[in-house]
């Protein structure tokens, strides 16, 4: 110990400068290997927030997160009546980039099936939940809105009413949270100019029709704006979050697996579908860097254990005597108990009461405290 701490005293600048670059490449590995678990736990919090236990999804697709999927309306009605549900509820999610007050915003859209969720779930720190069909949003802290601002979307004004932290879509954009009707209005909103080219189009296509040109009133109802063909479907849905009773989650499982139009996932095969869809990329070149780091920091940290090894070894006489080797002189110094012998012929004999002697030009005085004696002497 008392030689480690003589040896850093003597090389305390050689030993700072390799601590300081072994910790530095330890830290960017920790550094590493902490965002790629964040980007782990960012790609899936927010479906751990929603609190489903069963994910049903568009037939074919994987899920709205990694994969489109576009589900009828009625669907949320057909798997409420499944035996053993306990809850149903519609669920919508697109990725939107807005200008408010000179910034772009970059956010992900999610519709709640309200009233039936309300958000209570999605850890409102601020203000609080949803408590009207139209006009009302929560967002995530980081989009830097307060509770109370107003921000429009498509042609409607929206207020702030919850803020949330740390809720992120599987993409890592902020999340924007409002009613399904809500956010069907704001992805499917055209501009005037797109709106008045479709009612011009509907009424040439109305014209060429025998109803057409048999009931000319109909004109009127093609181009009134609060009118809606009846055939067409409503905007639709990407999900159906289902909430199980326990006791019956295999058997509500196999029953909507039946079902020739959709496609079932649990809480944690939609985990594993997101991260092996949107961050699947990003995670294997983080864990690349991480890997490359730690076997780089692992081999300098070797070389300079190897090189402090070999310093060690060439420093230490094999006579078993203690030298020190002056670099760029052709002194040296050393020290035995007892009758000692250098490399230049002769010997030096111990005395009862030692003062100062001089043998072949080296001048040679006991130690205090010791019986050995130092001498320096020439090659």
């Amino acid at each position: 110990m008392n030689l480690a701490l003589h040896d850093i005293r003597r090389h305390l600048g050689r030993f700072t400068a390799t601590s300081v670059v072994i910790g530095l490449l330890f830290t960017v590995v920790l550094a590493m290997a902490g965002i790629y678990q964040g980007l782990v736990d960012d790609g899936t919090v927010l479906l751990q927030r929603m609190q489903a236990d069963l994910w049903v999804v568009q037939r074919g697709t994987r899920g709205p997160f990694a994969d489109p999927s576009r589900l009828a309306p009625s669907l949320e009605a057909r798997v409420a009546a499944v035996p053993g549900v306990t809850s149903a509820r519609a669920f919508t999610s697109q990725i939107l980039q807005r200008e408010h007050r000179g910034r772009s915003l970059r956010f992900a859209l999610v519709g709640l099936a309200y009233p039936d969720d309300r958000g209570e779930g999605l850890g409102v720190r601020q203000g609080r939940a949803l408590a009207q069909d139209h006009g009302e949003l929560v967002v995530d802290a980081s989009l830097g809105l307060a509770i109370g601002e107003v921000i429009r979307l498509g042609r409607d004004d929206y207020t702030v009413v919850g803020i949330t932290a740390q809720l992120l879509g599987s993409g890592g954009d902020a999340v924007m949270v409002a009613t399904v009707s809500d956010t069907q209005r704001i992805v499917n909103d055209d501009s005037s100019d797109a709106l008045v080219a479709e009612r011009d189009r509907r009424l040439a296509r109305l014209k060429e029709t025998d109803l057409g040109r048999t009931q000319p009133a109909l004109e009127d109802l093609v181009v009134d704006p609060r009118w809606s063909i009846p055939v067409l479907p409503l905007p639709p849905i990407h999900a159906v979050l289902v909430r199980v009773t326990p006791a019956r989650l295999d058997e509500v499982r196999a029953t909507l697996s039946r079902w020739s139009d959709v496609s079932v996932f649990s809480q944690a095969e939609e985990e594993q579908l997101v991260l092996q869809g949107m961050v699947q990329k990003a995670r294997m070149q983080l864990g690349l860097f991480a890997v490359i780091l730690t076997i780089t920091s692992s081999l300098l940290l070797a070389a300079v254990l190897y090189n402090l090894t070999l310093e060690k070894a060439a420093t230490s006489p094999s006579s078993g005597s203690s030298a020190r080797v002056r670099r760029g002189s052709s002194a040296w110094c050393c020290s035995r108990p007892g009758r000692w012998r250098s490399s230049v012929t002769g010997s030096l004999s111990r005395s009862a009461t030692p003062r100062s002697r001089t043998f072949r030009g080296a001048s040679c005085s006991p130690r205090p405290a010791s019986s050995a004696w130092g001498c320096c002497c020439s090659r």
